[in-house]
């Protein structure tokens, strides 16, 4: 299968409704692009295709980040350094899990470490353990402060929702030094308000990024009860995330904008009472999103 020329055209129409809704960065081979089950030529594929759909759409400037987390450092540094190649701005990188018993503070330091020493590009750190790239593994403030430190590891995307461990890291660091990202849409404006966060890497925004954007762009203004209520409607379609997963996020773009497609296996097609679901979650946005 050639992916690249078969992803290309539905990919143009959503990073180009992506861009036009006012996203300030784009993820390839992110969680919700389901890299783990892509091979190694297919993830730089992505990539490829990701920054072509971009720049053909006028979009040069919008920055893109890449995910290239794996288990072993060297291959994790390679799959790094060709997403660089392929158009990637920034690397995502998971904690190694496969090996979870092992991976002390001193062992994921030296990971983080040795694959930012060798990226020419800045990393972000990716905090998610509720995946199985992660196995659980959790990073730790200490950390994730002393990771922050390295000149060329810029920000971290904390799916773990610990809007606390935000706090304290935006406590430590101004958004200029270190860029603290939420994963999920749900906690944007409790990031924003309480806890420093520079805004969110989410699944949602696939579907409905003016609704996300909006949040941030009335907060941004001073506008608070307007941002409560618009975070209010999208914590409501955020539901998809969580009680949808991906298969459901798939499926609300090819209800409402006709691209998308099926999971991969082991991923099922999703029942006609979760299809039902995500078109109940996320109706209420689509006024703004067509």
């Amino acid at each position: 299968m050639d992916l690249h020329k078969q992803a290309y055209g539905s990919n143009i129409c959503l990073f180009r409704r992506l861009a036009r809704g006012g996203i300030r960065g784009l993820v390839a081979n992110g969680t919700t692009g389901e890299p783990s089950h892509l091979s190694r030529a297919e993830r730089v594929a992505v990539i490829k295709t990701h920054r072509a759909a971009l720049d053909n759409a006028g979009f040069q400037n919008l920055p893109l980040i890449v995910g290239t987390g794996v288990s072993s450092t060297w291959e994790t540094i390679e799959l790094t350094k060709e997403g660089a190649e392929a158009g990637g701005n920034f690397a995502m990188v998971l904690p190694p899990g496969y090996f979870k018993s092992s991976m002390t503070n001193t062992t994921l330091e030296a990971f983080f470490t040795e694959v930012a020493d060798a990226s020419p590009i800045p990393i972000i750190l990716y905090n998610f353990p509720g995946v199985g790239g992660s196995n659980g593994i959790d990073l730790d403030l200490s950390l994730i402060a002393k990771l922050a430190k390295h000149p060329n590891i810029v920000g971290i995307k904390l799916s773990c929702g610990n809007l606390g461990k935000a706090a304290r890291l935006s406590a430590l660091y101004s958004q200029d030094e270190f860029a603290i990202f939420m994963g999920l849409a749900e906690t944007l404006l409790h990031g924003l308000t309480g806890s420093g966060i520079s805004g969110a890497i989410t699944g949602l925004a696939n579907d409905a990024p003016k609704a996300c954007v909006n949040v941030y762009d009335l907060y941004a203004k001073g506008d608070l009860e307007g941002a409560k209520k618009a975070q209010k409607e999208l914590s409501a379609a955020a539901e998809i995330e969580l009680g949808g997963g991906i298969p459901a996020m798939r499926y609300g773009c090819a209800h409402y904008f006709g691209y998308g497609g099926e999971s991969r296996r082991p991923f099922q097609s999703i029942t006609d009472e979760v299809k039902a679901k995500t078109v109940a979650w996320l109706d209420p946005l689509m006024d703004r999103e067509k």
